[in-house]
């Protein structure tokens, strides 16, 4: 399961384009030494399709989207 935290940043990150994804990518994966595993998670999920995806997604969570922010609020006394 996602973080919250991450989920958010993940949600802003698509917002941001495909550029930006693929440039965040990049960076994590220059830092981390990570870039062949990168490019090959990336190659499994280009096989999905997005419309299967989003059925088993929406099955089990109610779509794309991640669940909504909660705001805490403090109780009156």
């Amino acid at each position: 399961m996602t973080s919250p935290h991450l989920a958010r940043g993940a949600e802003h990150l698509c917002r941001l384009g495909p550029r930006a994804v693929a440039e965040f990518l990049t960076a994590l994966g220059a830092d981390t030494g990570t870039e062949d595993a990168i490019a090959a998670h990336l190659a499994r999920w280009r096989r999905l399709d997005p419309a299967l995806l989003r059925a088993v997604l929406a099955s089990m969570s109610g779509g794309r989207q991640f669940p909504p922010v909660l705001v805490l609020t403090e109780r009156a006394a």
